[in-house]
């Protein structure tokens, strides 16, 4: 997948803070607050399949170029859990991009701060927005999302991370996303801000394992920048064996959708922790929806899409692309 090194952002990025661990991830755990609801929701768009783009493809990485090991992957059905990366891509047409767009516009007011993760968010956007919800939960859309990802997805059984609006503006207080690797394993960002419309605002990552990110400077050439910057880019992101982050916006305005993903085939090896979910949400916020993740299953493909409202999606559909 080309990338564009980010030279002339690579300071700034190494200077952003990093997500709390140990003592101080448990401290923000106890001072955050379950994300509030809406109480006068917005008229919305109605979602339709044909907003889905058609035969969505895009460079993609893969996580040996990261440096992990084959015996390290899941493996299922003869296949590999093995993509890094993939995109961006334009994964809605143009007036489904608009229409999210114009959804996440009028949910703004009810975005919260955070000191966690991302600076100003509104999380569990499929529970107060039916065009995100019926959009995530739509099998046109899930199955070019699993393509894309290589393996079978449905929305994540945790509600509450499950989707997440990013607000950025620059002024005052410059809005970030901390340096950190996320509890979700298959997380896709939509753009909904064009690169004229901010300064700043670079997504960035780094090439290497996540283990090797402590220590690194800022003439390490595994320190890049992903090309999100047109309006509509979408990114996949194998997100808990990756290093990200967000720079500051110094000027104007950025928005993205951030949705994560679940496959039921490696229910067991999911990658969240109790203590990285209830950094952003609480303690009481996250207990019922950490159990409820957690809860033994017979057919996980079946059970966990139930749970969360979904399609089932198979091998077959995946490798039928």
């Amino acid at each position: 997948m080309p990338m564009n090194s980010a030279r002339s952002g690579r300071r700034s990025a190494l200077d952003l803070p990093r997500t709390p661990t140990g003592i101080d991830q448990v401290f923000h755990a106890v001072r955050a607050r379950k994300p509030r609801r809406i109480v006068d929701l917005p008229a919305e768009p109605r979602w339709r399949s044909e907003y889905v783009a058609r035969d969505v493809r895009g460079p993609r990485m893969t996580l040996g170029e990261f440096g992990y090991r084959r015996e390290e992957l899941h493996h299922a059905h003869g296949g590999v859990d093995e993509t890094a990366t993939v995109g961006p891509v334009q994964i809605l047409t143009p007036e489904g991009l608009d229409r999210l767009a114009e959804v996440c516009d009028k949910l703004e007011g009810a975005a919260g701060s955070s000191r966690f993760i991302a600076t100003r968010r509104l999380r569990s956007a499929d529970l107060v927005s039916t065009f995100i919800n019926n959009m995530m939960r739509d099998r046109t859309f899930l199955l070019t999302c699993s393509r894309l990802a290589g393996v079978p997805l449905i929305p994540h059984p945790l509600r509450i991370p499950t989707a997440q609006i990013n607000y950025f503006e620059g002024r005052g207080r410059p809005e970030i996303v901390r340096w950190h690797r996320d509890g979700m394993d298959y997380v896709f960002t939509i753009q909904l801000s064009g690169e004229d419309d901010y300064e700043g605002g670079r997504f960035t990552y780094f090439q290497g394992r996540t283990d090797e990110f402590t220590g690194v400077t800022e003439a390490d050439p595994r320190i890049r920048e992903a090309p999100c910057g047109e309006r509509g880019a979408t990114l996949f992101l194998h997100g808990s064996r990756i290093f990200h982050a967000v720079t500051p916006v110094t000027e104007g305005r950025r928005v993205t959708l951030v949705i994560s993903f679940f496959c039921p085939y490696f229910a067991r090896q999911d990658s969240n922790t109790f203590w990285h979910l209830a950094g952003d949400d609480g303690i009481p916020a996250t207990i019922p929806s950490w159990l409820r993740l957690k809860w033994p299953v017979r057919d996980p493909a079946m059970d966990y899409s139930l749970r969360a409202g979904s399609p089932v999606i198979t091998w077959e559909d995946v490798e039928g692309a």
